[in-house]
């Protein structure tokens, strides 16, 4: 097989996409080698990609400011986490996140559980907004990183959280999808089935001899049981064999269906794919950031990296538009001023005479770059993975696209020549690709940091406000200095931080010292923090507030706050929160300010404003590759589809 590549047994392939074990569910991510309890499940993270106000952008105009139900097709819904579960919760107004390798290819098994997910990093991998054509490009977010929950043997099916409430809301198969009390209801039911074979509860009856019906008809019953024709949760959590089912009836379902979720590697090996053949680092490309290195050796005709694809049947539904004020005076899109496209769109396969979009979410595949001569692989339509690739959807018009929702297709990269171990994985992204960037390198112009409140990012708010000289530095940066002291509003007015940052205060508003006055007044508070009261008890509670530091003043008692000490942050701060409430069945709006002295500085964090990441950047370049006529289908051209209609 052309396909193969020879494996190093000093440099095993981790990670494997193959037929999932869970019936009808496509494919699955398998262990190629064994993992510890706690330790990090491949080589690297994943790249992570937001998409912003979509909903919005998609409504008809001049129906909302916020999300709404749009009638459009995104089957990218289906695979998208929420912003907070990646670090992304401040980004923007309405925000999901796309996430490739583990974030949208292995499956949910509430039961066998096996895979922790994080929260991605955001590095721009040099990419400076001030100086490189590429900055806001490509994601700044990546190295999404996922842990083992528990020790977890080579071969093994890996399972993340989706959550309940993502199988409870959506339509179709995943309505079947078992949930926690679907198994223990699907247990219960399986003690009444032994007692039908047997006429006990007794697990020693369990024998074929004692049993009211012989193998043949139990195989045939269980097959009713499985098949029929109203089928629910609870009959989709049982064992799909007649066999298992007796064995899990005084055991456990889930000890039957761990046995079931794991393969031999060599099965792994003939009938899977390998998904860690390449790593990203910093390219070799000028202002391409990231790019995809060969972690072993792949020879001429090799595979490179798998790539499911998640297909977009319009490629407008990525379209981002200008803002305006609408007849009723809300804010609606502008359809005559689109701003750009969705980042993702960067990271999507399409052709010049084609609405379709196909986006790659195998990993690290997002990072291989283009070169338009010296490339040395390409993308092909895979021909062995019928548990993922349908391969009559090539000949199906644009119209079936549009009514399909899950992943149905898979490409590989394969290598045009011998591709050595630490060797950059180029690939050709056509030429309106290279045209499109050479024009915008032709007509970007760099911008002064000090310039930057107004002119970058888009739907940020006109300010004067000077950035100084330093520019745009994300809030972690801050959040992680455990020495420089945060300044004063007073020292903000000489050297400011960047407008794109907000300093926000935990503070409990509700604190038993603030009492609620008459709109005639405006009630003014001074406490210490009190870290009891102020520090949140739970996640749910909302005690960040935007404040003003107005004091430094050294902790001159670090006796008692061993943990600052222990941090290094050798400083209190006092500071002023301002809040608004409404209050009574009037709804009376009531101002109060409160000053908290002593605040730690544990208690004070820098948070990135909504739209100011280099994900918007208003001269970034957008623009999908381009698939070649001869790999492209046919049937999804525009020419083929008026033929059709």
């Amino acid at each position: 097989d052309d396909h193969d590549h020879v494996e190093d047994d000093s440099n095993p392939c981790q990670l494997y996409i193959a037929k999932s074990t869970i019936p009808n569910a496509g494919l699955g991510v398998f262990a190629g080698t064994s993992f510890h309890a706690d330790e990090m499940i491949g080589r690297v993270g994943d790249a992570a990609f937001p998409t912003v106000d979509q909903d919005w952008h998609n409504s008809a105009e001049g129906t909302s400011n916020t999300k709404s139900e749009g009638d459009y097709h995104w089957p990218l819904t289906n695979y998208d986490w929420n912003a907070p579960d990646i670090g992304m919760d401040t980004e923007a107004e309405d925000i999901s996140v796309t996430v490739t390798g583990f974030g949208a290819a292995p499956n949910c098994h509430f039961r066998l559980l096996n895979v922790h997910e994080h929260a991605a990093s955001y590095d721009n991998a040099g990419l400076n907004r001030y100086t490189s054509p590429g900055a806001g490009a490509s994601t700044p977010w990546f190295n999404r990183t996922s842990t083992a929950m528990k020790d977890i043997e080579a071969g093994s099916e890996l399972f993340v959280d989706y959550g309940p409430n993502w199988f409870l809301t959506r339509e179709g198969a995943f309505n079947l999808v078992p949930v926690s009390n679907s198994f223990e209801n699907a247990q219960a039911f399986l003690l009444k089935y032994g007692k039908l074979l047997v006429g006990t509860n007794n697990r020693n009856d369990l024998v074929e001899d004692k049993m009211a019906l012989p193998d043949e008809a139990q195989r045939d019953l269980w097959n009713i049981i499985k098949t029929f024709p109203y089928p629910t949760r609870e009959r989709q959590a049982l064992p799909q064999d007649h066999k298992d089912a007796i064995r899990a009836i005084h055991g456990d379902i889930q000890v039957i269906e761990k046995e079931n979720s794991i393969r031999t590697v060599e099965d792994l090996k003939e009938n899977g794919k390998c998904m860690d053949n390449i790593v990203p680092r910093q390219s070799n490309i000028p202002h391409a950031g990231r790019g995809a290195f060969a972690t072993r050796f792949v020879a001429k005709g090799g595979l490179v990296a798998p790539a499911p694809l998640v297909h977009i049947a319009d490629k407008l539904a990525a379209d981002m538009y200008e803002e305006r004020i609408g007849q009723r005076g809300n804010i609606v899109r502008n359809d005559t001023a689109m701003i750009k496209r969705q980042i993702i769109t960067n990271y999507m396969f399409g052709h010049p005479n084609s609405t379709v979009l196909l986006f790659p979410y195998s990993s690290n595949v997002p990072y291989i770059n283009h070169h338009s001569t010296e490339y040395n692989a390409e993308l092909r339509w895979a021909t062995d993975a019928p548990w993922i690739h349908n391969e009559d959807w090539l000949t199906k018009p644009v119209s079936f696209l549009e009514e399909q929702w899950q992943s149905g297709l898979m490409m590989e990269f394969i290598a045009l020549r011998d591709i050595q171990p630490g060797e950059e994985v180029l690939i050709n992204y056509g030429d309106d690709w290279q045209n499109a960037w050479d024009e915008h390198v032709k007509s970007w112009k760099p911008i002064s940091p000090e310039s930057d409140y107004n002119n970058l990012t888009m739907w940020t708010k006109l300010s004067k406000a000077n950035n100084g000289k330093d520019g745009y530095i994300r809030a972690e940066v801050f959040n992680n200095d455990k020495e420089t002291p945060i300044k004063t509003v007073e020292e903000q007015l000489v050297e400011p931080y960047h407008s794109a940052l907000q300093i926000r205060c935990l503070v409990n508003v509700n604190h038993r010292h603030a009492y609620l006055f008459e709109l005639e007044t405006v009630p003014f508070f001074t406490r210490q923090w009190d870290g009891e009261y102020d520090s949140p008890m739970d996640a749910d509670e909302k005690h960040s507030h935007k404040c003003n530091i107005t004091e430094r003043y050294d902790n001159e008692d670090s006796s008692d706050d061993e943990d600052e000490e222990a941090t290094g942050h050798q400083y209190h701060y006092s500071v002023i929160v301002d809040v608004k409430k409404l209050v009574g069945y009037e709804g009376k709006v009531i101002e109060e300010r409160h000053e908290i002295e002593s605040v730690p500085r544990h208690a004070i964090e820098f948070i990135n404003m909504p739209y100011t990441s280099d994900a918007f950047l208003k001269n970034s370049f957008r623009h999908e590759m381009q698939l070649p006529n001869g790999i492209f289908p046919n049937a999804w051209m525009e020419e083929e589809q008026k033929v059709n209609e």
